[in-house]
């Protein structure tokens, strides 16, 4: 299971509660999320836990390879955390699947599986559903899921050991970037996610969408990295070059 979601932990979030929290708001929307990450988890609360969380998952984004899993450990713990603290409050349950998508990624597929990290992904995103079940998030999270399931294991293993489909991952995408809350983030990851799961059916339906996500408003440091990454993908996709395209895919699944 490798769900190639590291950006979908830059979610939005919900209005800061306290003074402090507003600070290590202010640090993560800046890129400073070392120091986001530090602020937000010496705050009691869930959703200073689940701040702390994406930090830390953003942060690991872009650390040296040496130190990524130790924070995504930190994240994944403080997602738990979040959710403990306050099952309802859904960024909790979008950092812990984004967290294991990240774990999973980085064991690779036998040993995500023998870890169980698909089916607690899973349980992870349908809580988060649960709770707003037209979150642009939460969406992308699922048809991601399902489609780099189906893309790792094959159609049959894929349905067999974990009830996932392309019909299902293609759906979930598409309301994914037809949310009210979508942002620039989740229309670079729905357009990835179809390109890497066949171009030749999805290349027309992302390049739409990659367009859409260069006009899309930007107001993060994370946000204006990822508007330059899919503007990145789409000069990849229009130059024609399958292998260029695939390098790119590649790349940015790579990330972690």
């Amino acid at each position: 299971m490798v769900l190639g979601l590291a950006v979908l932990s830059c979610a939005g979030f919900a209005a800061a509660d306290t003074g402090s929290l507003e600070t290590a708001t202010k640090l993560y929307a800046s890129g400073d999320y070392a120091q986001a990450a530090h602020s937000a988890r010496a705050l009691p609360s869930a959703r200073a836990n689940a701040l702390a969380a994406r930090a830390l998952l953003a942060q690991a984004r872009f650390a040296p390879r040496s130190e990524r899993a130790v924070l995504v450990e930190a994240a994944r713990t403080t997602a738990a955390s979040a959710i403990s603290r306050d099952p309802a409050i859904v960024e909790g349950h979008l950092q812990l699947a984004v967290a294991l998508g990240f774990q999973g990624r980085a064991v690779g597929n036998y040993f995500a599986h023998q870890q169980g990290l698909a089916t607690e992904a899973r349980a992870a995103i349908d809580a988060a559903l649960a709770l707003e079940p037209e979150n642009a998030w939460a969406l992308a999270l699922s048809g991601t899921w399902h489609l780099e399931i189906v893309n790792g294991a094959g159609p049959l293993l894929a349905s067999a050991l974990y009830d996932a489909n392309r019909a299902a991952g293609i759906s979930h995408i598409r309301q994914a970037v037809s949310a009210h809350d979508v942002s620039v983030i989740v229309l670079h990851q729905c357009a990835l996610q179809l390109l890497a799961h066949d171009t030749r059916a999805f290349g027309e339906e992302a390049e739409r969408i990659l367009l859409a996500a260069g006009h899309a408003q930007v107001a993060t440091a994370f946000e204006r990295h990822t508007q330059r990454q899919a503007d990145r993908l789409l000069r990849a996709y229009r130059s024609g070059s399958d292998s260029m395209l695939r390098r790119e895919i590649t790349r940015e699944q790579m990330t972690y």
